[in-house]
């Protein structure tokens, strides 16, 4: 771990994941008591990178990071956990304590879908056995299905899809949709003690690259069986293009257009592949160490950890002054929100 003075690394942490839609955005939203992060009405995601948003709970001076879903149809999921391993490395470098995760989901989906699953197993591979405690497991949409209906589905979601978590320490709630329900979810990651991931602990701890955590190994299984299925179609289109006669022009153009198609996708997974195989915390810390100085220069007034974790997530320097009064004031949020207006 990069060492840092102390007063840098009086902040917590608490980071709000879940499938695209399922309301990470408005919840941050209502958590902050002002529309700082885009929000979607639809299925289509707005967060399409890790962001990081500043505010004052219950006292606390908390960093919330808001993330893309792994069903994100414009990203990869190599794309998405390389990101957000980033974040994760990051935050635990430089000592920021992450006092756990909140995990959304529509309590008005009909069913658990295959892209939820998706989501959670990796949620849960990320997250690991021990940070459970640490995790609240929200449903949200309240507002969208009847009360017999909703309690149904709860039931549902507390005794089979989320019954792994809940039996190590997770907890589950409702969001209703206001500020004080928001406020209180996060109150109660607040007041727990700092917890590390199993993503973390591989990657810092044990040195690990990203395609050899726990995760990363999910998402490169997944990988191998993309690559083998191409595999297979690119070859029954090569054998189908042999044995079609020179007159059936038509037909040779659609099979080559199919190829090529296949053999893109073909490329794409074997690219994510080759990216998975990152020193992840190696990687980190060397752009801790390149940043620290030229922040430390640019914002003298604020913790170099919020500073450091601000560059890594793309807060410009120009928001010097919003940090430093958020930090130091007593006013709320202070002024760092209105810089989003």
């Amino acid at each position: 771990m990069v060492k840092l003075e102390v007063e840098d690394v009086e902040l917590d942490m608490l980071m709000v994941m879940g499938v695209t839609g399922a309301g990470k955005s408005y919840f941050i939203n209502q958590l902050v008591g002002k529309q700082v992060v885009e929000e979607s009405d639809s299925l289509h995601s707005c967060t399409q990178q890790c962001q990081l948003v500043p505010a004052t709970i219950a006292g606390n001076k908390t960093i919330i990071i808001d993330t893309p879903g792994f069903d994100d149809s414009k990203r990869s999921d190599t794309e998405i956990l390389t990101e957000i391993a980033n974040v994760l490395t990051t935050q635990y470098e430089l000592g920021v304590k992450l006092k756990g995760i909140i995990y959304l989901h529509r309590i008005s989906d009909t069913r658990y879908q295959s892209s939820a699953i998706k989501t959670l197993q990796m949620f849960q591979k990320i997250c690991g056995m021990s940070a459970m405690k640490n995790v609240i497991l929200c449903t949200t949409r309240w507002d969208g299905v009847g009360a017999a209906l909703g309690a149904k589905r709860e039931k549902q979601l507390k005794e089979d899809f989320w019954a792994y978590m809940i039996h190590n320490g997770s907890t589950m709630t409702r969001f209703y949709g206001d500020d004080d329900s928001a406020r209180a979810i996060a109150g109660q990651l607040l007041c727990k003690n700092t917890v590390v991931l199993d993503i973390q602990r591989e990657l810092s701890e044990e040195g690990l690259n990203l395609n050899e955590t726990t995760a990363g190994q999910f998402i490169g299984n997944n990988l191998q069986d993309l690559e083998k299925k191409y595999k297979e179609e690119l070859a029954e289109l090569e054998e189908m293009k042999r044995q079609l006669r020179e007159s059936d022009r038509a037909m040779r153009l659609q099979l080559q257009e199919d190829w090529e198609k296949e053999r893109e996708r073909l490329r794409r997974i074997q690219e994510q592949q080759v990216s998975l195989v990152q020193p992840t915390a190696e990687n980190v810390r060397q752009e801790i160490t390149n940043k620290r100085s030229k922040m430390r220069k640019i914002m003298g007034f604020v913790p170099l950890a919020l500073s450091v974790f601000g560059a890594f997530m793309g807060i410009p320097p120009g928001l010097t002054v919003g940090l430093t009064n958020w930090m130091t004031g007593d006013d709320g949020n202070g002024s760092f929100l209105d810089l989003f207006s």
